[in-house]
């Protein structure tokens, strides 16, 4: 996988379904005649700042949940280089029309399968509590706005996408441009508000609000009904990040090819390492999350107290930060390693098998 500017998308880089997604996404953009809303958007695409990630995955299946957020953890930390009105547009390999009330339990379902991926801490300057005016969905540090769009929204426009897509757009994106303190922030809301009631065949949400305004929720933007009245009193991100603690599971894969392909981000690289019999590598840390799969041989990892005896199979996921030492077993070890946490969890949620 791999997160893809707009000049770098053609035939020889993506698959049909995703030039198709493109293509449609593109049309929608360009047009003239029909404005999309988000005047953002719009801008960012024109630049060439918007960035672009196809998942060939169903969004409920536990693979599309896993490279979304390494798609995610890809972009953010490059997020400020592609310029001010960046976007990360994921497309999911989802084109059926599910009905919206399936999308939008696939959409929470999504959501809460990548903040329990997520090993950073929450913002500091953002509540955990969703229900308080400037709660919103943080990822690796970042809080980041959420829209989804889905092939079963027929009436609200602004929200179809022809294939199941999400658009994350971190906060910083709107700092000083819009909300109750920015200098023309009243101006900027009008304007959309008044392209969405155009756009729409119904009225224009309820719930989109100002972040940090009295009474805002922002999780009730992420997702909007196709019609006027709109379900659901409470927050359904219910997941919490996991604890910031290493933890082993054991895959039962030692492939070299087969777990190099499932560590590989979706832009970038990992690392095999060959430790000679008995290789010790000292106690030190690391300022990135970290993944390591062994494929033959053993090592015993060393994190405070506790021991890790790994052999072939078995993957050791190591959040950024902890201190931790390294013992190869008597015939050396060869373990391939990703500086991003990839979890191999082979049970699903009940909703998840049922669909």
């Amino acid at each position: 996988m791999k997160l893809f500017c707009r000049r770098e998308i053609d035939e020889e880089s993506c698959s049909e379904w995703a030039l198709k997604a493109f293509d449609a996404f593109e049309r929608i953009l360009v047009d003239r005649e029909r404005q999309f809303p988000c005047t953002f958007g719009i801008s960012g695409f024109k630049a060439n700042q918007l960035r672009f990630c196809f998942v060939d995955a169903n969004p409920a299946s536990r693979f599309g949940i896993e490279h979304a957020a390494a798609a995610l953890q890809s972009y953010l930390p490059m997020a400020r280089a592609a310029g001010s009105n960046t976007s990360l547009v994921l497309f999911f390999n989802e084109t059926a029309d599910l009905g919206v009330d399936v999308c939008r339990e696939i959409f929470w379902a999504l959501l809460n399968g990548m903040r329990q991926l997520d090993s950073r801490p929450w913002p500091e300057s953002i509540p955990v509590e969703t229900e308080a005016d400037r709660w919103e969905f943080s990822f690796a540090g970042e809080p980041v706005f959420v829209v989804c769009n889905t092939p079963s929204h027929k009436q609200r426009l602004s929200r179809f996408g022809s294939a199941f897509t999400l658009t994350f757009q971190p906060r910083w994106v709107f700092e000083g441009i819009v909300g109750p303190l920015a200098p023309n922030g009243l101006a900027v809301k009008n304007q959309i508000r008044s392209r969405l009631s155009r756009y729409d065949s119904v009225p224009v949400s309820r719930h989109l609000g100002e972040f940090g305004a009295l009474g805002n929720r922002e999780w009730k933007q992420y997702f909007l009904s196709d019609g006027v009245e709109e379900t659901g009193s409470s927050c359904p991100m219910t997941a919490r990040p996991r604890v910031a603690n290493p933890w082993v599971v054991g895959t039962g894969a030692s492939d070299l090819q087969g777990v190099v392909s499932q560590l590989l981000p979706p832009t970038g690289s990992v690392e095999v390492q060959v430790d000679t019999p008995h290789r010790i590598h000292p106690v030190h840390s690391h300022d990135s999350d970290e993944t390591l799969h062994i494929i033959s041989g053993s090592i015993i990892f060393k994190v405070g107290e506790e021991t890790f005896d790994c052999g072939p199979g078995d993957r050791l996921m190591l959040p950024a930060h902890i201190s931790h030492a390294s013992e190869a077993g008597p015939a050396g070890c060869i373990y391939v390693i990703a500086s991003r946490l990839v979890d191999y969890e082979t049970k699903r949620s009940p909703f998840l098998e049922a669909l």
